[in-house]
């Protein structure tokens, strides 16, 4: 068969070369397929999570033990403080997208208190405060006290 000189059989799957390549996410799964196992899939999956529970730890914690133990918590409160930790008040707002991030935010944050202990402050209690003493002090020629930087 007579071919013109400028044509050459190309394979189907050599196809996509030609026709542009590979896209970011292939290329990218295929430096990281040879390298990365099942073991590195979930240390990164937990990774993410953990970083956004720590995220939302704070104000989860707040609107949930903080606001019932505050001294001040009544039933209406404590439905208006759980709905800012499950996202209703973005929902009510018309804010679909924040509102899931809300509750999956409060997921991670409950998950991190899942799988590690807190640290225990018990041990950093002072029984008698101690007034800070200064780092320099001024004196006259005298000895008489002329100020402090603390």
């Amino acid at each position: 068969m007579m071919m013109p000189a400028n044509y050459s059989v190309i394979a189907e799957n050599e196809m996509t070369y030609v026709n542009g390549g590979a896209n970011f996410i292939d290329a990218i799964g295929a430096v990281t397929a040879p390298i990365w196992d099942l073991t590195n899939v979930k240390a990164f999956s937990t990774n993410v999570v953990t970083l956004i529970g720590n995220a939302f730890i704070g104000d989860t914690i707040h609107n949930t033990l903080g606001y019932v133990f505050s001294g001040n918590a009544t039933k209406a409160g404590l439905g208006t403080s759980f709905g800012k930790v499950v996202g209703a008040d973005k929902f009510k707002a018309g804010q679909i997208g924040d509102g899931i991030a809300q509750i999956l935010g409060s997921a991670a944050a409950i998950y991190n208190l899942g799988r590690t202990e807190v640290k225990n402050t018990a041990g950093d209690v002072k029984l008698f405060k101690s007034e800070p003493s200064a780092k320099y002090t001024f004196k006259d020629a005298h000895g008489n006290v002329m100020g402090s930087i603390w």
